[in-house]
């Protein structure tokens, strides 16, 4: 094992939980941050019902650390000791924020604070969670097709606080690097986020998708789409990122396959006959999504990309590392299949 000890940020989140889980089970100690120490033992709960068997060893390396994104306090406590750290925690807004500045601060502040804290403690390695979208917007809704090598445009259209967050924060990572050279540093940019959801208390804003469709909140589909990937897959390429000594200075796409959402709702409706039946499959017209946007802030953020569907390609994690990830599909359906188990449907 290349790195025995890791730091992951935000191990109360749907892609830090998977992270640390996965990291357990490959046997590493793991130094998990979170806000509040009072959701230690909630966190530390949902890992042991997935570990099985192994929960009692497993959890014996695990230690939690409190940390805010927007403080430097307590960084450095949960980075020492560390091989290397993975960087998953960022806002995720369910809504349009007041000020942009409450999802943008964080993420800069937060890449800041962990950065700093790895360089100050001998963590040389560090794999940043980014995303697609800072990459695929601001290009003009003519174009759809992108690689890593695109970077979004903030100057252009589409842009909103989230995609400015992923952005800037990915942006700050590369300068700090330059300036930091004794730090290996690499990034993987997910797409939209399926999988299984671990919290039967907090769907998160992935899963509050698939509720949404499964309950019949909507009752059609937006002509919405987005680059897809399931959690599962994030984090095995986070770890084969991890370990390449080559991978330094560069960044890694993760997406399946563009899922527009007509297509998850046919999805759902296959793999479900009795759960899905509410699960509407016509085509919404963007008037009624306007609509809707008036009662629900979670569809307000989407309203300036009705109609966009870009495409991320994952060709270099394939080609580089062999990884291929599950269908979108099937990243849809598997965070159905774990709604149903936690009793979101009851």
């Amino acid at each position: 094992m290349k790195y025995n000890t890791l730091l992951i940020t935000g191990v109360t989140g749907f892609v830090g939980g998977h992270m640390a889980l996965e990291a357990l089970r490959q046997g590493h100690t793991v130094r998990g941050t979170l806000r509040s120490l009072g959701r230690a033992d909630s966190v530390r709960d949902i890992l042991a019902s997935q570990l099985g068997e192994q929960a009692e060893e497993a959890l014996q390396r695990l230690t939690f650390h409190e940390a805010d994104l927007l403080s430097p306090e307590g960084w450095r406590d949960a980075a020492s000791g560390c091989d290397a750290a993975l960087h998953v925690a960022s806002p995720f807004p369910l809504g349009v924020p007041k000020d942009e500045q409450d999802i943008i601060g964080p993420a800069r502040q937060g890449l800041k604070h962990v950065f700093e804290a790895c360089a100050a403690e001998g963590v040389n390695r560090l794999v940043q969670t980014s995303s697609t979208v800072a990459i695929a917007y601001g290009h003009g809704r003519e174009n759809t097709n992108f690689t890593e090598k695109d970077w979004t445009q903030l100057d252009g259209g589409m842009i909103t606080a989230y995609i400015k967050s992923k952005t800037l924060a990915e942006q700050d990572l590369w300068m700090m690097a330059k300036q930091q050279p004794a730090m290996s540093v690499s990034a993987v940019n997910p797409g939209f986020i399926f999988g299984p959801i671990l919290n039967g208390k907090d769907a998160g804003t992935s899963g509050d998708v698939i509720l949404k469709m499964m309950r019949g909140e909507f009752p059609g589909v937006p002509h919405l789409g987005y680059p897809t990937v399931d959690v599962r897959d994030v984090v095995s390429l986070h770890f084969l990122v991890l370990n390449d000594d080559k991978a330094a200075g560069e960044r890694f796409a993760a997406t399946a396959s563009t899922l527009p959402f007509r297509d998850l709702a046919k999805a759902l409706k296959r793999a479900f006959p009795k759960e899905g039946r509410k699960v509407g499959t016509l085509a919404m017209p963007n008037f009624l999504l306007r609509f809707f946007a008036l009662f629900d802030p979670s569809v307000r953020v989407v309203l300036a990309e009705l109609g966009y569907m870009a495409n991320v390609s994952s060709d270099k994690a394939r080609k580089r590392y062999g990884w291929k990830p599950r269908s979108a599909e099937d990243a849809g359906v598997a965070t159905a299949h774990s709604l149903i188990d936690l009793g979101y449907l009851d």
